[in-house]
């Protein structure tokens, strides 16, 4: 039988004194239950260094990444803003990105979009 989740989180004690210390079980590893907590408590309530400063240095400059399994695009918008989005078109559940950096002369659109957008949502990429 499968151990609950309790279970697994139970088997390590993080306020042992260091003569008893061990590192986490073997199972935080490989439990799926496991890196879904990661995911919502770690990744999803923190923020996360996607690119180096140099790769967002002037407006239109992108980068597109998966972090904690959801697609994202960083901008540095018109304004010198930096915008982050998930790389999802609402439309036809395409990314919008599919280059992992910009192409000369490109604009940012989704596959099956006739017209090229610098807009994805409410912000202006300009």
């Amino acid at each position: 039988m499968e151990p609950s989740l309790q279970e697994i989180l139970q088997s390590y004690n993080e306020n042992s004194a260091l003569k008893q210390a061990y590192t986490i079980p073997a199972s935080w590893y490989v439990d799926e239950r496991i890196a879904a907590l990661e995911r919502q408590y770690v990744f999803g309530g923190t923020w996360q260094v996607v690119a180096g400063v140099e790769q967002l240095k002037r407006a239109g400059q992108f980068v597109t990444r998966e972090l904690a399994g959801e697609p994202i695009v960083v901008v540095r918008a018109s304004d010198g803003e930096l915008q982050a989005f998930y790389n999802v078109c609402r439309h036809h559940a395409a990314a919008v990105v599919s280059a992992p950096e910009p192409i000369p002369d490109s604009r940012m659109r989704a596959p099956g979009n006739t017209s090229a957008s610098t807009r994805i949502g409410p912000m202006s990429f300009g």
